[in-house]
């Protein structure tokens, strides 16, 4: 195998779903009393999923490995050298980073919450649209530290990196479209009014 470090792939994407389902858990211990949100998953395809806070999903098993096996597929026909591979890692590193990076985070702040419980007083609820924009203004600090690197290492890896971080959010800019159009139809008559008729 000329690119073994692409078999992280399925361990990464692993490791952010088991993550996710902790980070669910942990929430219920006192942060979700003061932040109230409508989904603690981003993810539109994964929402459902999240919410019953179950370790083994299969689909999400299947999809991993059908994913891994594609991209590692590709990367192995590549020559070894090529530019593009080391690329394809740097995005890697810069999506599953800049993920599993938040789940830790949001993991460590769950706990701290947990075991101070009068660190926070009150509650407030955050629409989802505003939960979306919240992470993309973090990773909006990722891309500038990673901007500034790529500046001074101009490599394939750190530009891969900087482009997985942008996918990211851009990624996130479509959530926030779907979501607006799923409250515009929400908010609309399910039916034409008889002015419109």
């Amino acid at each position: 195998m000329k690119h073994p470090e692409f078999l992280l792939l399925p361990v990464a994407m692993i490791a952010d779903y088991v993550l996710t389902i902790a980070g669910a858990r942990l929430r219920e211990g006192g942060y979700a009393e003061h932040f109230r949100t409508e989904h603690f998953e981003l993810n539109p395809v994964w929402q459902a999923t999240v919410a019953k806070k179950r370790w083994f999903n299969a689909r999400h098993l299947v999809l991993t490995l059908a994913l891994s096996t594609f991209l590692i597929a590709c990367v192995e026909a590549l020559p070894a050298e090529v530019a593009l591979v080391k690329f394809l890692g740097g995005a890697l590193i810069g999506i599953q980073g800049s993920v599993i990076g938040r789940h830790l985070s949001n993991l460590a702040t769950f706990l701290y919450v947990r075991r101070h419980s009068g660190a926070i007083e009150g509650s407030v609820t955050l629409r989802h649209e505003l939960v979306l924009w919240l992470s993309i203004f973090q990773h909006v600090a990722l891309l500038f530290v990673l901007a500034i690197v790529a500046i001074a290492v101009p490599q394939p890896v750190v530009l891969g990196a900087f482009a997985g971080v942008v996918l990211i959010a851009l990624v996130h800019l479509i959530w926030i479209v779907r979501f607006r159009r799923v409250m515009q139809r929400r908010a609309g008559p399910p039916w034409p009014s008889s002015s419109e008729a």
